[in-house]
């Protein structure tokens, strides 16, 4: 099983818990591994027989922005779905990270990570 990755595709957003980070937007960090078969594209040189990232994106972006949720979690969830049901994707996995995350302490990011299957 091959494999297309979408990395560090930065996208504003006001999901969180609490109000304030509901009327404020922060970015969030987004890798999105795609597991499937490209054995034919290997061999043709055609779109047809891959994915267009691009049309990726535009999913991921829509599906982001759609409504302020609580959680990346829920987020996260959202987007493997919607990849899984469009797109001949055996396997996806989604990292959302959120460096701005609203923790009382010296850190990098935040970051969950979901995984779905076919």
């Amino acid at each position: 099983m091959e494999k297309i990755k979408i990395l560090n595709l930065r996208l504003h957003g006001k999901h969180g818990v609490y109000d304030f980070e509901k009327k404020k937007e922060g970015v969030f960090e987004l890798d999105i591994y795609m597991h499937l078969n490209l054995r034919v594209a290997l061999l043709s040189d055609d779109l047809k027989d891959s994915v267009d990232y691009s049309k990726i994106v535009e999913l991921v972006k829509k599906i982001f922005s759609e409504n302020d949720c609580n959680l990346i979690e829920y987020v996260a969830g959202r987007i493997c779905k919607g990849i899984i049901e469009k797109y001949p994707i055996e396997k996806v996995v989604i990292k959302i990270r959120k460096p701005h995350a609203p923790i009382d302490a010296d850190f990098d990011t935040v970051e969950v990570e979901i995984e779905r299957n076919k």
